[in-house]
C-alpha cells in the first residue's frame, strides 16, 4: 500500500509569500495615506475660500481689510487699529484675526493661517478710513477709483518665478503638514516654501511635491484688487 504524503511550503516559498503580501499592504497603505492627505488639502482649500469671503465681508462692513493679529500668543483680534479716523495698521503680517472675521483659526493640521495685507510702503488697505475728499465716507482710501491710491504691494509667483498676480491687497497662507516649521521659517524648507514665510511681499503658489529638497505643500489664496473693488461697488460703497 502506497502512503500519500503532503508537501508543505518551504521557507523560501513562505518568504516569497510574505514579501508579496508586504508589498501589497505597503501599496494599499500608501494609497490610503495619499487619499487622506488629499482630503485634508481639499478641506483646507475650502477653509481658505471661506476666509477669503470673510475678509471681503469685513471690508464691506468696515470700509477696510482687517489688520493681522500679531499678539504672541495670538488672541484672534487685529492689532491695532483703534476706532479713531485714520488710525494706521502698523503691522503688515501676522495671523488671521479670526475673532474679528468670525471664522476658525487653524487649518486641518492645527496650524494658524498666515495673513498679510498691503501696508507700510503703500496706502494700507487695513488702515482705519479717514475722512478724505473724493473718497466715500467710511471707506479706506486704498479702495478709491484713483489708480494711484488703489495699489497692492503683494506679488504671487509660480514655481518658475513668473508672476501670476500683482498689486494684491491681501494674501492668506496655509503651511500644510509641516506648518509649524514654516511659521518660524525654520531650516529644512525648500526655496519655494521659504518664500512664503520670509516676511517679504513676494509669495509662491506652486504644485504639491513631497520630493526631498523640493517639498512644497503650502496652500495659498489671495484677494485680487479687481474682485475686492467690484464687491465694494456692488455694495454701493464705491461709485
Amino acid at each position: 500500500m502506497r502512503v500519500k504524503t503532503t508537501r508543505g511550503f518551504t521557507l523560501i516559498e513562505m518568504s516569497i509569500v510574505l514579501i508579496v503580501v508586504s508589498l501589497i499592504l505597503a501599496g494599499v497603505l500608501k494609497t490610503v495615506g495619499v487619499q487622506r492627505q488629499q482630503l485634508k488639502r481639499d478641506e483646507t482649500r475650502q477653509q481658505l475660500e471661506t476666509i477669503k469671503e470673510a475678509l471681503i465681508g469685513f471690508a464691506l462692513t468696515n470700509g477696510r481689510l482687517p489688520c493681522p493679529d500679531t499678539d504672541v500668543p495670538a488672541d484672534g483680534i487685529e492689532n491695532p487699529p483703534g476706532p479713531a479716523s485714520g488710525t494706521p495698521c502698523t503691522s503688515d503680517e501676522g495671523v488671521i484675526p479670526h475673532v474679528d472675521i468670525g471664522i476658525g483659526n487653524q487649518d486641518v493640521w492645527g496650524n494658524r493661517y498666515l495673513y498679510r495685507v498691503t501696508g507700510t510702503g503703500n496706502p494700507s488697505f487695513a488702515d482705519e478710513p479717514p475722512s478724505l475728499v473724493g473718497v466715500p465716507q467710511g471707506v479706506n482710501a486704498s479702495f478709491s477709483v484713483d489708480p494711484a491710491l488703489a495699489i497692492g504691494d503683494i506679488t504671487v509667483n509660480d514655481e518658475l518665478g513668473t508672476s501670476i498676480a500683482t498689486q494684491v491687497p491681501a494674501i492668506v497662507i496655509a503651511f500644510g503638514e509641516n506648518g509649524a516649521s514654516q511659521i518660524a521659517c525654520g531650516g529644512g524648507l525648500s526655496a519655494r516654501e521659504q518664500e512664503n514665510c520670509d516676511g517679504d511681499t513676494t509669495f509662491v503658489d506652486s504644485f504639491y511635491s513631497d520630493v526631498a529638497g523640493s517639498r512644497y505643500d503650502d496652500l495659498v489664496i489671495w484677494i485680487p484688487l479687481t474682485v475686492l473693488k467690484a464687491r465694494m461697488i456692488e455694495a454701493a460703497l464705491l461709485p
